[in-house]
């Protein structure tokens, strides 16, 4: 079957969620400082914020004593300190188990059966050594800052700058494995009580083996774009990981698909709620009622894919036995995370940004209802059930001219439209128990699908367990421990868009979101070119072409961070225009609001 033929809702239910974070400029991440954070409870207790910190999911960057003993490229100083993190925006954690910022999980598991982790580096070494990883925290955990205090919005949108930490931590292992004085301190460090040629030369093998693994990632990712604070191209990242870990061990090397179409991380309070999820609505909420409670089948599918693409370890079996595919996946936890999760509340207004107008905001929930936003962002009723979500299609006119309304499309027209090569997957069904066999070449949707259906196989004790404590109502917090003529790539990537446009997919759209919370989820779009609430009130012509991006200075008359170059922490300024960069569409006749009007809409948001 062609690639590219069955990207049905079936295939594709069990899809992705992402965990990354962003990217700044190549010169490297701005320093900023921050006074100590407050945290709104909203609805959590200490226990619950901490699990959630850093419960592991199962992600495996590199083994821990690796990290302890990894130093900066260029100099001697560690790399993955609370100090050196933070300058990519990861948000320092005081109670941390591992001395390590909001987001680090410290996974410790049999890993016999993984694959680019099953590494060994010294004689008698056990195989459940300690690594490191992130969990969903990282990137939905953000930090606001107004006239010297500091609030911590659990859920919220990060400003992770994910894409300068990966080339970072890729840098720092190249100068480690290229300079002799520096893998001399490493190895020390690493070995140390245990310092011998034998364990030193397994160290080199291991070392090399795992920087080569990121070396080829990094080309499957590759892309001119920067990103900038609080974007990322988390489909990118998961598809190609998906693509990775299909052919790893054969001879056949995975397709590189450009992450070129960044996103602004969704808030995820209330989430659970919601019938569709990720920006493009790939994913469906699913529940299975069991006795006291329910498993949401959904978001483990959702989360497996997120791990996978955040340095989870995954064994695609050429043509399973039914019996799934080991992987590092922490099925368990995924459930006791998400559970975490629903009890996640939307932030409030606190008092120390300003009192607010009650007079506008009574007009402005006229004008909200009035001016059509209700209909797509409905606000609904506190509770559990799912309500749907009204999703946005991508358009255009028989003279190819785009709907006004639409945003860029990038990130929608990727999902449906990248392909690799299937590796091991080949032959296997596309949702991996039934349907038509994978071809040689096949969309990455369908791959990360039938992946992530086959990992949770592999899981199934856990998942039997998981579901036996729901049904008598146990609750458990998370543990902690290509034929034809060559063209350009911008003629591919044309083609690819008229396809998109042309493909009628219901994929090819995006999600309208509630917009509780809104006020604290800056920057503004599914891809984040708009900086503040205001903004975005303002036809898109007038918006503004750049800005700066870094700081978590709160700006509470616009709705969003401050944009000013003096601002403590913006070191990145971000340009709407390109592909995947476009702040147009979501117009709605937004010209035609009286400045009095687009103020008093901006006020009754910030309520919700």
């Amino acid at each position: 079957m062609a690639a590219g033929s069955r990207l049905g809702t079936a295939s594709i239910v069990l899809g992705t969620g992402l965990v990354l974070a962003v990217a700044a400029c190549r010169s490297g991440p701005h320093e900023e400082t921050a006074p100590p954070a407050k945290a709104s409870t909203q609805g959590w207790g200490e226990e619950q914020r901490l699990s959630w910190y850093q419960g592991t999911q199962g992600s495996r960057l590199m083994p821990l004593s690796w990290a302890q003993a990894l130093e900066q490229a260029g100099g001697n100083q560690l790399f993955f300190t609370p100090e050196h993190l933070a300058t990519y925006r990861f948000v320092p954690l005081e109670k941390s188990v591992a001395k390590l910022p909001i987001g680090f999980a410290i996974d410790q598991q049999d890993d016999s059966k993984l694959t680019f982790s099953k590494l060994r580096w010294y004689q008698g070494q056990p195989a459940n050594e300690r690594w490191v990883g992130l969990n969903c925290s990282a990137c939905h955990t953000a930090q606001i800052t107004h006239q010297g205090q500091t609030m911590t919005i659990d859920g919220g949108p990060s400003l992770v700058d994910f894409q300068a930490f990966i080339e970072g931590v890729d840098s720092a292992m190249a100068s480690t494995q290229n300079d002799p004085a520096k893998w001399d301190r490493f190895a020390a460090k690493v070995l140390a009580g245990k310092d011998n040629a034998q364990n030193r030369a397994a160290l080199k093998t291991s070392f090399d083996s795992l920087v080569a693994w990121y070396k080829d990632n990094a080309r499957l990712n590759d892309t001119p774009l920067r990103y900038g604070y609080g974007r990322l191209d988390a489909f990118g990242h998961i598809f190609n990981k998906v693509a990775q870990l299909a052919v790893y061990g054969t001879r056949v090397r995975a397709t590189p698909n450009a992450a070129d179409a960044p996103v602004s991380y969704p808030f995820l309070w209330n989430i659970f709620r919601q019938n569709k999820l990720q920006w493009n609505g790939i994913v469906e909420a699913k529940r299975l009622n069991l006795g006291k409670g329910y498993l949401d089948y959904g978001a483990l599918g959702r989360n497996t894919g997120e791990v996978i693409g955040v340095f989870g370890d995954v064994d695609i079996v050429a043509n399973s036995n039914k019996m799934g595919f080991p992987s590092s996946i922490e099925a368990s936890n995924l459930d006791r995370l998400e559970n975490v999760l629903r009890k996640l509340e939307p932030p409030k207004w606190p008092e120390s940004l300003g009192a607010l107008n009650q007079d506008r905001i009574k007009a402005g929930g006229a004008l909200f209802q009035n001016k059509g936003c209700a209909g797509c962002h409905q606000i609904e009723a506190p509770g559990t059930s799912i309500y749907q979500v009204h999703m946005i299609p991508l358009t255009r006119d028989s003279q190819k001219q785009e709907n006004r309304n639409n945003t860029d499309p990038w990130m929608a027209c990727n999902a449906i439209s990248y392909t690799s090569n299937t590796g091991k997957l080949e032959g296997q069904p596309e949702n991996y128990f039934r349907g038509d066999p994978l071809e040689k070449n096949e969309p990455l949707a369908t791959m990360l699908s039938t992946t992530v259906i086959g990992t949770l196989v592999g899981k199934w004790k856990q998942i039997l367990s998981t579901a036996a404590d729901i049904f008598i109502g146990t609750e458990k917090l998370p543990r902690v421990v290509g034929a034809g003529t060559e063209v350009s790539p911008a003629e591919r990537k044309a083609g690819r868009l008229e396809q998109c446009f042309n493909s009628k997919n219901p994929l090819f759209a995006y999600k309208a979101r509630p917009l509780d919370g809104i006020w604290a989820t800056a920057p503004y779009l599914h891809n984040g070119s708009v900086p503040t609430l205001y903004d975005l009130l303002l036809p898109p012509e007038k918006r503004p072409a750049s800005f700066n991006v870094g700081t978590r200075e709160f700006d509470p008359a616009k709705v969003g961070y401050r944009t000013g170059a003096d601002a403590a922490g913006n070191g990145f300024t971000f340009t709407a225009s390109g592909d995947g960069n476009s702040n147009r569409g979501h117009d709605y006749n937004v010209g035609g609001l009286s400045e009095e009007e687009r103020l008093a809409l901006l006020e009754f948001l910030k309520t919700l």
